[in-house]
């Protein structure tokens, strides 16, 4: 898995500055044809001229065009923006496009407008390998300066053989990464002012298995969150998609202690039928998630449970779906999500009988999003009146900010480029459809709208 590290950027800087001042320098030479400077154009090596003398119009805007997304790749290189990479690979394939467009409509090809071509061909090519190097090596960022929140993958690829997925063809085994470079690129990340990390994988609970898919590693999940919960410049760490719902009670009580892991837990549960998950070949029933549920609350009763499940699998009837409302109407869950089934070739639900209809798909969804709705306002009405500490969000939405509270409750106030990035006691004192009304709680880590702490 790739680094993401802080480096000596001088070669980098370099690099990049060069790539931006060549980039210029094909802007340069069209606007010279374009314009139709004679004195000028005497300088403009003859496979410019000729490209742009026996083609039609449209090669002379496709140049330019193609010219000004390699400018655009430079610079963006340059401000290390990970967005450069695919930009660079465009104007690369459309500058070969180009010179394939050239080779058609020439008679003859001398040595020296060869080499124009080769060289012309390897800048652009020489930056788009350029870019891609820069990211894996991790000189560039993905991190907008308008983002509080990112993703760190820990894991990736997985063991189960779920009959709707193919993460196993695709990806293979279960493999995570390793303990210090997941905590090497934490600690980046909070050098650039990250601090709300959430940790990603394809099966997030899966941690632990070897970096080459054994069994082999070194750490498990507890030591990792153990480790995390040391790095102090991150106010929370969160976990996406967890399809194994393991969780020890030592884990949990840790959880509840921490300082900084958010009592937030996104589970990847598909149905609440047993004869669906069975269906899907999913390796946990649900008894397994009830457990997880209750212990959870029983733990932690402020956590925040949102639940991901899929509609319309294969053999899905109006019973079975109903069993899942049943099942999640009685959970004691916060939110949930609904997503319809995907049919995906070389998986094994893909030949499997029992199609459900789009429109049948639609109207379930429709059940599970009123079901939400219902979940979190019995969920945001359990929480009035408590004081929590809020991340506003670094982002303008509109008139308004958005931020979170440890346990992933929604709030938003008028906007205000102090509160990006900041966090403030507040106490919930009412509702409004998705997020909470608050007041802000004066303290010595937030003594009111007038005197913002950065963090």
């Amino acid at each position: 898995m790739l680094s993401y590290k802080n480096k000596t950027l001088v070669p980098f800087r370099i690099g990049a500055f060069t790539a931006v001042v060549l980039s210029l320098f094909f802007i340069l030479l069209w606007g010279i044809r374009f314009f139709s400077i004679d004195f000028l154009s005497n300088f403009l090596p003859e496979t410019i001229r000729e490209l742009f003398d026996k083609s039609p119009i449209w090669v002379t805007y496709c140049y330019i065009l193609i010219a000004s997304i390699n400018l655009v790749a430079a610079m963006l290189l340059f401000q290390r923006n990970i967005f450069s990479v695919v930009i660079s690979q465009i104007a690369a394939a459309g500058m070969l496009f180009m010179i394939i467009h050239h080779l058609f409509i020439t008679d003859l090809i001398g040595i020296y407008e060869a080499i124009e071509i080769f060289m012309t061909l390897i800048f652009y090519l020489l930056l788009a390998w350029f870019s891609k190097y820069s990211s894996n090596n991790g000189y560039l960022s993905n991190i907008s300066r308008e983002t509080s929140r990112v993703s760190l993958k820990i894991q990736e690829g997985c063991d189960h053989e779920c009959a709707y997925c193919l993460i196993p063809l695709l990806k293979g085994n279960s493999r995570s990464d390793s303990l210090k470079n997941i905590l090497s690129n934490a600690k980046s990340m909070a050098d650039e002012g990250i601090k709300d990390i959430v940790l990603i994988g394809d099966n997030v609970g899966d941690f632990g298995t070897g970096e080459k898919g054994n069994l082999n590693h070194p750490h498990s999940f507890f030591d990792l969150l153990n480790e995390l919960d040391k790095i102090g410049d991150v106010h929370r760490f969160s976990f996406l998609s967890i399809t194994t719902p393991m969780f020890s009670d030592r884990t949990l009580n840790f959880i509840k202690e921490s300082q900084r892991l958010s009592p937030y837990f996104s589970i990847k549960m598909d149905s609440g039928s047993e004869t669906i998950l069975q269906k899907m070949n999913r390796p946990f029933p649900l008894k397994a998630y009830k457990e997880l549920f209750l212990n959870i609350k029983k733990i932690m009763p402020e956590a925040y449970i949102v639940v991901e499940i899929i509609v319309g699998f294969p053999g899905e009837t109006d019973e079975l779906f109903n069993e899942t409302v049943q099942f999640l109407s009685e959970a004691d869950i916060s939110y949930l999500t609904a997503t319809a089934y995907s049919s995906k070739r070389k998986t094994r639900a893909f030949d499997m009988k029992g199609t459900v209809s789009k429109g049948v798909c639609k109207k379930r969804k429709k059940v599970l999003v009123e079901l939400s709705r219902r979940k979190l306002k019995i969920f945001y009405e359990n929480q009035l009146g408590e004081e929590k500490t809020v991340l506003f969000e670094n982002k303008r939405r509109g008139d308004y900010i958005y931020g979170y509270t440890d346990n992933h409750i929604k709030v938003k106030a008028v906007w205000s480029s102090e509160l990006g990035n900041t966090l403030h006691k507040v106490r919930l004192t009412g509702i409004n459809s998705s997020f909470m009304l608050f007041d802000f709680i004066n303290d010595e880590a937030s003594r009111g709208r007038d005197s913002y702490v950065k963090i």
